[in-house]
């Protein structure tokens, strides 16, 4: 008998007799179904097919679970299912990757910080404060319209001992009042020292704050515009808060103020509101400021 190339069938030769030829089909037809089924093993939907080491014949791989991934296996030998190891390390928005032996998760930083080279962390990084002096913006936020008061949250941390803040723009329903500032939820222990004096006529006012409620004279609403700028040291360090500014009193007068609340909170948020009427418009801005 005669066999094919490539799987070795039994087929008749040309001398073969025809009353021979029924076997000869039967033989060849088995052989053909012998080694198609071992070319296709798998019994299972999903299932895959792979060599074996014995020639012509397959072996099968049955699906694997949700999310497994194809890969060889150790001894480099047959393919395998297998839950990678190699799956997202981030929980939080504005995380980033990071790798010490395996990925890992480097968390947000603060506003305002820098991603920094760093080989003493385990993962070769951190965020951190702009080296060298200056100003950083930690936050801005716009006034609404008709506002009676704005209070601005996570304005203060750790990162720094000092601030700047500045209201720009936007305008007020009456003219020319104080606006009043007050930090976190305290309402007594204001102090601050007022000097004024009158652009036209150079005559002085003097005010103050003896445990007040807010300091009062934080800067001004006007229908033609509303500003205010101070500075401010330890909001978010247990110490004493210290405040000073310089303003422009309406269309009359600049003023000078300086002050402190008499005790340690340490605070995150402060509240600016007109004396009277309402705010609309304008942003505040606060800056973080880089001593070193």
């Amino acid at each position: 008998m005669a066999t094919t190339t490539n799987y070795g069938w039994d087929t008749p030769d040309d001398t073969d007799l025809v009353k021979d030829g029924a076997a000869a089909i039967r033989t060849l037809g088995s052989s053909i179904d012998t080694t198609t089924k071992n070319l296709n093993p798998q019994t299972t939907t999903g299932a895959l097919a792979y060599r074996s080491a014995t020639a012509n014949v397959n072996t099968a791989l049955p699906l694997g679970t949700a999310n497994q991934v194809l890969r060889v296996n150790s001894g480099g030998t047959a393919p395998e299912w297998a839950t990678t190891a190699d799956q997202t390390p981030l929980t939080t928005k504005g995380d980033l990757f990071g790798f010490d032996t395996a990925d890992a998760r480097i968390p947000i930083g603060t506003n305002g910080h820098i991603l920094t080279a760093d080989s003493t962390q385990s993962l070769g990084l951190k965020w951190a404060a702009p080296a060298g002096a200056g100003l950083t913006l930690v936050k801005s936020q716009v006034i609404g319209s008709a506002v009676s008061s704005v209070t601005v949250t996570a304005a203060f941390s750790a990162t720094y001992d000092a601030y700047a803040i500045f209201l720009t723009g936007g305008t007020g329903s009456v003219d020319d009042e104080n606006i009043t500032l007050q930090l976190g939820s305290t309402t007594t222990g204001y102090y601050a020292a007022y000097i004024g004096a009158v652009i036209s006529t150079a005559a002085s006012t003097i005010a103050a704050n003896n445990n007040t409620s807010n300091f009062t004279r934080a800067g001004i609403v006007a229908t033609d515009g509303s500003q205010f700028s101070f500075e401010i040291i330890n909001p978010n360090l247990a110490k004493r808060t210290y405040i000073k500014n310089g303003t422009y009193g309406g269309d009359t007068q600049v003023r000078y103020w300086a002050g402190y609340v008499d005790n340690t909170t340490q605070y995150t948020a402060f509240t600016v509101a007109p004396a009277s009427g309402t705010l609309t418009g304008g942003t505040i801005f606060v800056y973080g400021y880089a001593l070193s």
